[in-house]
């Protein structure tokens, strides 16, 4: 019998391919490490409440240029920040489709109504069988209740259950509800966790 029922899966960073961050790295000069900025990032109100829908696209514009104190005006924000993502890794539709044999298949990710059109236009969808999308559960990760959420709809144990995010809070938190989680980085990491589980 497989340990696993669902498989589920953080979009950006571990399907698909998304940057920007750079560019508002270089808007403050460089000051701040990568991992110090995603820190910030996370801890941002203005992200959070846009990830969970509570916040306009022009609030949040407008308080990100504000928190950050980014020397640049809305429009250039706004054209840097929609095409964050660039497009699906590599081999990452093929491998769902393999895994659809066997698995149900969902995402679970921190989003806005900038980045969904975008995500959709990608195709990354397609083979998913669920798609958990923060701006429209009211909810982000790490939070524990976008968790439950998810759990419950699914209606099938934590135990049972597969998570993969490149953000070790994110993974933290499935963990602490019971949810099998792991955290990869890049393309092959995944592929060398699914080995390592017997996956594929």
């Amino acid at each position: 019998m497989q340990k696993y029922k669902v498989i589920v899966f953080d979009l950006g960073g571990v399907l698909l391919d998304i940057s920007g961050v750079e560019d508002i790295l270089g808007w403050l000069d460089n000051k701040i490490e990568l991992a110090d900025f995603w820190y910030l990032w996370l801890h941002c109100p203005a992200v959070k409440q846009f990830e969970s829908g509570e916040i306009t696209e022009v609030e949040f514009v407008k308080s990100v240029l504000s928190h950050f104190k980014l020397p640049i005006d809305y429009a250039t924000f706004e054209q840097s920040y929609r095409y964050w993502i660039k497009g699906i890794f590599p081999g990452r539709l093929a491998l769902l489709e393999q895994l659809k044999a066997d698995y149900q298949l969902a995402c679970l990710t921190n989003t806005n109504l900038m980045h969904w059109p975008e995500i959709v236009a990608t195709g990354i969808l397609n083979p998913l069988d669920k798609h958990y999308v923060s701006f429209e559960m009211g909810c982000v990760k790490p939070d524990r209740e976008i968790y439950q959420k998810m759990l419950d709809d699914l209606n099938v144990p934590a135990e049972q259950v597969l998570f993969i995010d490149d953000n070790q809070v994110n993974v933290d938190t499935a963990k602490a509800l019971g949810i099998d989680a792991y955290r990869t980085v890049g393309h092959q990491a995944l592929l060398d966790l699914f080995q390592q589980l017997k996956i594929i």
